[in-house]
């Protein structure tokens, strides 16, 4: 089982799950929010007229607040041809959060700096009580070799992906992300992930894949990650599970989960589709 080129399709799911979402919730008036978590920075899709921004499409990880002050473990999707920071490169954050109140509520004024390959990148967002939800902001790297011009993004907190998820899932196409009708399988994912964050800024994740119908099939494993909307099966690098590769995203209530099935049964085909947490 080679994770490589299947692990790409992970990334337009996050812009699957981005695209026509892109409206903040307006702020309540509830107590403040738990703002330590796992986190994802999204650039430039805050409508489906606009492309990914290069050379980083997005930052994941965990975030920890303290106070007013935020320390944390991100990693970077550099989606140019030349890459200029790796995928496995943890990256440092440092910044701060100010609360401001008005009559319609208390907003976080949230500003993170990352070192990141010999230049800087700041990222701004005003962060309302409900964390979960698609909330505008904006990114830019000043210097080194991931310089980019501000560029708009959206930043979420997500919900832990822990829970049984139940749905139906279809043989893709050749190559494609087009499934193949009357090749549904019914799917059920029972995962539990670790609100504890690893060196790597990413969570811990185990769980076992189901498959009955068209592909009869299960997958369990213990070393799995959640970073983002990012779910994966087993760590980005290190040793194959022998039994399949699940790769996912989740959506900021991690409600649903969008994901990819390749068992290594069913001539290792590629099994796609939506699932909903029970």
């Amino acid at each position: 089982m080679h994770p490589g080129p299947r692990l790409l399709l992970l990334f337009p799911l996050a812009t699957l799950l981005a695209c026509g979402s892109s409206a903040t919730l307006p702020p309540s008036t509830s107590s403040s929010p738990n703002l330590t978590g796992n986190w994802m920075v999204l650039g430039n899709l805050v409508s489906t007229t606009n492309l990914p921004p290069s050379p980083i499409e997005y930052f994941s990880g965990s975030l920890l607040f303290n106070g007013s002050s935020v320390t944390g473990t991100l990693r970077a999707f550099d989606n140019s041809t030349n890459s200029c920071v790796p995928l496995t490169q943890d990256l440092a954050v440092s910044g701060s959060v100010s609360s401001a109140t008005s009559l319609s509520g208390t907003v976080n004024n949230l500003i993170l700096t990352v070192p990141i390959s010999g230049g800087v990148a700041t990222i701004t967002a005003s962060l309302p009580q409900n964390l979960n939800s698609f909330i505008s902001g904006s990114y830019q790297i000043v210097g080194g070799a991931c310089a980019m011009s501000a560029t708009p993004s959206i930043i979420s907190q997500f919900v832990p992906a822990t829970g049984t998820y139940t749905g139906t899932f279809n043989v893709l196409a050749s190559g494609t992300l087009t499934p193949v009708p009357g090749t549904a399988t019914a799917i059920t994912a029972v995962l539990t992930q670790s609100t504890t964050p690893n060196a790597d800024g990413q969570f811990p994740l185990s769980g076992t894949i189901t498959a009955t119908g068209a592909c009869t099939a299960s997958l369990t494993f213990t070393n799995g990650i959640v970073f983002g909307d990012g779910i994966l099966s087993q760590p980005l690098t290190g040793p194959a599970n022998q039994q399949g590769l699940f790769v996912g995203a989740i959506d900021p209530t991690a409600s649903t989960l969008t994901g990819l099935f390749d068992p290594s049964t069913c001539n290792n085909q590629d099994y796609q589709g939506t699932l909903t947490r029970q």
